[in-house]
């Protein structure tokens, strides 16, 4: 392949910040869905968010903006936070998603390509571990890890998996 033809970091990154996240702008594209399998026009990516009180909100929004991407499934320990994040989801006329309580329970859920991680700080990284090993590819808030050894099974993880996972810091992905 010519260098011509290769996407470059910089422009890769452009994308990420334009369309929400690098994950979504892939699969949203219409270019990646699950197991690598090329997407066709008329297929959705369904995502699920984990974790919906307050950056959850903005994952919301993020990936109902985007072209082929539908929030599928929303999960929460807070039943009333849940509720109401699907009030806003029907006031948005977004379709009525599939609620979790249990993220272990979500991940069984076949039907979810991709998961969206804004629960506390101290789940993203075993959230996203577990994402991987469910075959669901991730977007995981900062930070990813707590510590170097949480990191490392993580990105062994996601190549183990062959998931993809982008970690996001707000500003530079959103």
């Amino acid at each position: 392949m010519s260098h011509d033809s290769e996407i470059s970091r910089r422009d890769f990154l452009k994308s990420s910040a334009k369309t929400g996240a690098g994950l979504a702008a892939m699969s949203g594209l219409g270019l990646v869905g699950s197991a690598g399998r090329v997407l066709g026009a008329n297929e959705r990516v369904r995502v699920a968010v984990c974790g919906v009180r307050g950056r959850g909100v903005a994952h919301i929004k993020g990936f109902s903006a985007l072209p082929n991407v539908e929030v599928a499934a929303i999960c929460d320990v807070d039943e009333n936070v849940a509720r109401k994040r699907m009030a806003d989801m029907e006031k948005m006329g977004l379709p009525k998603p599939k609620y979790y309580v249990d993220v272990r329970k979500l991940l069984e859920d076949k039907s979810i390509d991709a998961i969206s991680i804004a629960t506390p700080d101290h789940w993203h990284s075993l959230i996203a571990i577990w994402g991987c090993q469910a075959g669901k590819d991730v977007y995981c808030e900062k930070p990813c890890c707590h510590n170097w050894w949480e990191g490392k099974q993580l990105v062994t993880a996601s190549n183990r998996y062959n998931r993809i996972v982008q970690h996001g810091t707000q500003s530079r992905s959103m």
